[in-house]
């Protein structure tokens, strides 16, 4: 496995390089979107966003020792507060 570190700057220059953010996010998105509709659904993001592990990175909670139903309802709750309509 590698490890990239990146510093703000770094950030900062990737974003502001229009053409190299939006490509970066178009194959993201093109990756994520497994029907092709344009369109992200729970079931295409849900792998996707249980792999952040936010409860585990920013918490320090043991994600395995969850019941997965109420793991599941967590994310599910964070799709539908960014906005998306879920499940």
């Amino acid at each position: 496995m590698s490890v990239e570190i990146l510093d703000g700057s770094t950030v900062r220059s990737f974003v502001e390089d229009e053409g190299a953010f939006n490509s970066s996010v178009d194959g993201r998105f093109a990756a994520l979107d497994a029907d092709h509709d344009g369109l992200l659904t729970y079931a295409e993001m849900a792998g996707e966003l249980m792999s952040l592990r936010v409860l585990e990175k920013h918490f320090g909670v043991d994600e395995a020792a969850i019941d997965p139903n109420e793991l599941a309802g967590l994310y599910r709750g964070l799709f539908e507060r960014i906005g998306y309509a879920c499940c």
